[in-house]
């Protein structure tokens, strides 16, 4: 990917979150911050995927049958884990 291709993705990504953000109207963010229950579950739903996807996707034989299938999963995997530790790094920060 290009640098002018990554910009764009990511203009793209932000434009996509802030419209998501918008449709949820009025809610309190700060009820979500890091240190709060709401980005504890954010962390654990996070991690509840992970799991599943090391149980159900890349241990399923029709994953494990097809190299870029499994590419794909692995893909996923470590942007699940990335997010977990993100999400952990900042929630679990004191």
């Amino acid at each position: 990917m290009t640098d002018n291709e990554t910009s764009s993705a990511d203009a793209d990504r932000e434009q996509q979150r802030l419209a998501d953000l918008a449709e949820m109207g009025d809610i309190d963010l700060s009820q979500y911050a890091p240190g709060t229950f709401g980005c504890h579950e954010a962390m654990h739903t996070a991690s509840v995927m992970l799991d599943m996807t090391d149980d159900q996707l890349l241990l399923h034989p029709a994953i494990l049958a097809n190299p870029e299938f499994y590419r794909l999963a692995g893909e996923v995997h470590e942007a699940l884990f990335a997010l977990y530790q993100a999400i952990g790094e900042k929630h679990l920060a004191d």
